[in-house]
């Protein structure tokens, strides 16, 4: 009888090959998935998927390097061996490196991108480069500037940003209307420029601030604005695009609106003469349709033409008011070899005024527990950062200021040169940050920010307690210096237990030489000399910190006579106030 061609045993010794094929190609597989991905950053050991790969990529370099061995011990290949000493030697010294190297520097890379110490499972180890913290407090250095010279005013309204904190919702964002008060946004900016210049209403808020910096920029004497002029508000959409839809920081269409509101209503601005933009994102539908809704001739520069994805305006039916940027060459550097970096759009070389509207945020943050990206270049992404969106090629400027890169202490800033330029920092009017959510990072979900005087509630994530501020100067180097002392407060005991005691926010080395820069750019740190117009460019600002975060007094708090440095008012509001 003929024997079948398919036999038990045969099946068996089939699936034996099979699993021990296929356990072999998933451990390699999980090995060669593990390495490509965190060997270029070790903060992707934190990821979901690669926390199940890496033990099985090490029970496969285990079973490797052991077979390796083991093969040594094999009388039939004996004199295979003996024949090649050199050989023997190789496999022998190879499989020692991987076993060791894999149980030594790969864990310590994951211990790493956790923030673990080997030790101690809730000691943190600072990531490298994320180290820093304030100078001597109440030293300011350099000459304050503004009507009320170094003043900042902050005023807080919790009801203002209310978003349940649900960051993967696509349809309940916090930048919603229902989730973000549009009047008491613009109310706490009311406040600010009232408090700011000394004015008793909006109007002459704006006369004032119109009139301080004609005489003192333009050499202008009395004279406020005159309805020919265009008004540029420089707005920051890190995270924007046409089609926006997710939870990501960026510039919120209540700030945008509130401050057009201001231009149109008090400061008697015409509506085709102010332009808002970002001229390297593209300009999210909702700050469109909040602003076109009450002034439908505003005008909006992005970096492209309209996209069939963004709104028409509900006006004219099309994209009327959407421009692309015109490039241009408009900024000159004191130092570096730079390109397009040089080039800004047209229609903001042609605008007389601008508003600087930045975002209360960091910029750096070296752990991906939310947000999968780079950790960032820089220390603090404020008003100086912001004009990364007003130039053709950033990326230029991106090793210079990263410490991971180029940039080491007390070098030159080319934020300087952007913040004295005639085209740029030159013609600004006011400073404002928006505070209402706030990020830890380039490309971040709003915060919380669990001390005082803010006390929001930071655990669980999900939850309507945010910063909801907002602050004003027409002093920049003051105004950021407040905001990275407000920013570095937040950061005390302010942990992620989920991911073994992760700070929530953390600050690149150098977080404010370029303030010190800002500050004295006539006797820089770096020893650069700036230079703007073919003139050597004065202090831009007063720098310092204030004496402890409980009572947040700035030299000017304390001696309000002999004080040269920082004001800094307080303003609560709502039912904030009340409590006060």
């Amino acid at each position: 009888m003929k024997k079948p061609f398919i036999t038990s045993k045969w099946i068996l010794s089939l699936t034996r090959i099979t699993r021990k094929t296929s356990l072999f190609i998933i451990g390699l597989g999980a090995l060669i998935w593990f390495l490509i991905r965190v060997i270029p950053k070790p903060s992707r050991a934190t990821y979901p998927c690669q926390q199940a790969a890496f033990p099985i990529a090490s029970a496969f370099v285990v079973w490797l390097t052991g077979t390796l061995s083991s093969l040594f011990a094999l009388k039939k290949l004996k004199k295979a061996f003996a024949e090649h000493r050199f050989a023997t030697s190789v496999i022998a010294g190879v499989s020692m490196i991987v076993l060791i190297g894999w149980l030594t520097v790969m864990p310590n890379s994951i211990q790493s991108a956790f923030g673990i110490n080997t030790a101690n499972d809730t000691t943190f180890v600072p990531a490298k480069g994320f180290d820093w913290t304030p100078g001597e407090s109440n030293k300011p250095v350099g000459i304050a500037r503004g009507i009320y010279p170094g003043r900042v005013v902050m005023s807080k309204n919790p009801e203002a940003a209310k978003w349940a904190g649900k960051w993967r919702d696509h349809n309940d964002q916090w930048w919603l209307d229902k989730n973000t008060d549009v009047e008491k946004v613009s109310e706490m900016l009311s406040v600010n420029l009232q408090k700011l210049t000394g004015a008793k209403n909006d109007q002459d808020a704006w006369e004032k601030i119109f009139q301080y910096y004609n005489k003192n920029t333009r050499g202008l004497k009395n004279k406020g604005y005159t309805p020919n002029e265009i008004v540029a508000i420089k707005i920051n959409l890190n995270n924007s695009s046409g089609n926006k839809s997710d939870n990501l920081i960026d510039a919120s269409p209540q700030s945008v609106l509130a401050m057009v509101r201001q231009l149109v209503n008090e400061a008697h601005v015409p509506q085709d003469k102010i332009i808002v933009y970002d001229a390297r994102r593209t300009i999210a539908p909702a700050i469109l349709t909040e602003v076109w809704r009450e002034f439908k001739d505003v005008r909006f520069v992005q970096e492209r033409e309209a996209g069939a994805e963004q709104p028409n305006n509900p006006a004219y039916g099309n994209h009327h008011g959407i421009e692309a940027s015109d490039w241009q060459e408009g900024l000159t550097y004191s130092a570096g070899n730079f390109r397009e970096a040089k080039q800004i759009p047209r229609q903001i070389i042609e605008a007389t005024y601008l508003v600087n509207l930045a975002i209360l945020k960091t910029h750096s943050y070296p752990y991906n527990f939310m947000e999968d990206s780079g950790d960032g270049e820089t220390g603090i992404s404020m008003s100086g950062k912001n004009h990364f969106g007003s130039i053709k090629a950033p990326w230029e400027l991106h090793a210079i200021i990263n410490p991971h890169r180029e940039a080491r202490k007390n070098e030159y800033s080319p934020l300087v040169d952007m913040a004295s330029s005639p085209n740029l920092g030159g013609k600004t009017i006011l400073f404002v940050l928006d505070g209402l959510y706030s990020g830890r990072k380039w490309k971040s979900y709003p915060i919380h920010f669990p001390n005082p005087p803010f006390n929001n509630k930071a655990t669980p994530y999900e939850n309507p307690e945010w910063p909801s501020c907002m602050l004003a100067s027409l002093d920049e180097v003051a105004l950021e210096s407040v905001g990275l002392d407000i920013m570095y407060a937040q950061s005390k005991n302010n942990v992620e237990p989920t991911y073994h005691n992760v700070p929530r926010i953390m600050f690149r080395a150098c977080t404010d030489d370029f303030l010190y820069e800002m500050a004295t750019p006539d006797k820089a740190p770096s020893g650069t000399k700036y230079i703007q117009g073919g003139k050597p460019v004065k202090s831009l600002g007063v720098h310092e910190h204030w004496d402890n975060d409980q009572s947040m007094r700035y030299s000017r708090n304390l001696d309000p006579k002999k004080g040269s440095g920082i004001e800094f008012i307080y303003i609560p509001l709502g039912s904030l106030a009340q409590k006060n």
